[in-house]
């Protein structure tokens, strides 16, 4: 018999106050493939099968990848605009109603997504979270960039403003020798190299696209070079971008 047809018989367990109190179901954190579908792992297949109720980032999205392995559960909608408003409801399914699990339109949940605040909801009412790793684009490109890997500092997006990237990369000059790594647009990624040149001068930066894709690419130079590369064409797609901070004389 299957553990998931036996859970109603091992969901209860004694308590003072009565005789059987039931326990809360469990939060599945699961990872996605950042492009290439046969990063998946068995047991993210049988953790989305199994489970009660899948939340998904763009639901359209994530269809592509449960109908590829035959994965029938229900899915909602969780993302940044509804966030707030729709937790509560899923800790309490999570509290009476069976299994969830959370995946990201790739990658990681809870990186750069809003699974952490269902992930801090559930831990603050003492519902069980486990965490189905797999693919992530920011370790892919770190191991791959032939940089530092035993200290690194991971700053999500750069900020959209040309002030704030400045007043955050003179910061982690100071503060930090560890490699860094962030996500980075192509709406300004040649405007954030620039001003990584301006701060650090010519250290080496990786810029990582189409990570486990036919077409993936990795560009590593010096800011001046990889302006160069785009001088007559512009950047397309999410960006992983490395500053090489250990060759950086303060």
């Amino acid at each position: 018999m299957a553990i998931s047809a036996l859970r109603p018989l091992l969901m209860l367990h004694y308590s003072e106050n009565s005789i059987f109190t039931p326990m809360p179901y469990t939060l599945f954190i699961v990872s996605t493939p950042i492009g290439n579908l046969e990063d998946i792992t068995f047991r993210a297949v049988r953790v989305l099968k199994e489970a009660t109720l899948i939340l998904a980032e763009d639901t359209r999205h994530s269809r592509i990848l449960l109908d590829h392995f035959g994965i029938s559960t229900k899915m909602e909608s969780y993302h940044d605009f509804n966030k707030e408003q729709v937790t509560p409801k899923y800790v309490e399914y999570l509290k009476s109603k069976g299994d969830i699990a959370l995946v990201c339109d790739a990658g990681t949940p809870g990186i750069a997504d809003p699974a952490f605040n269902l992930v801090r909801a559930a831990r603050h009412e003492q519902i069980p979270v486990r965490a189905v790793p797999g693919a992530n684009a920011l370790l892919t490109a770190l191991v791959a960039s032939g940089f530092a890997t035993d200290r690194f500092r991971f700053e999500n997006f750069s900020p959209k403003k040309s002030a704030q990237r400045l007043h955050l990369l003179q910061k982690l000059k100071n503060d930090s020798d560890s490699t860094l790594v962030f996500y980075a647009s192509p709406h300004n990624l040649v405007k954030f190299l620039g001003e990584i040149k301006e701060v650090y001068g010519e250290v080496k930066v990786a810029l990582m696209r189409e990570l486990t894709k036919k077409f993936e690419e990795h560009l590593i130079g010096t800011p001046s070079e990889l302006l160069e590369r785009y001088k007559n064409s512009s950047p397309k797609g999410e960006y992983v971008l490395l500053i090489d901070k250990w060759r950086i004389e303060n």
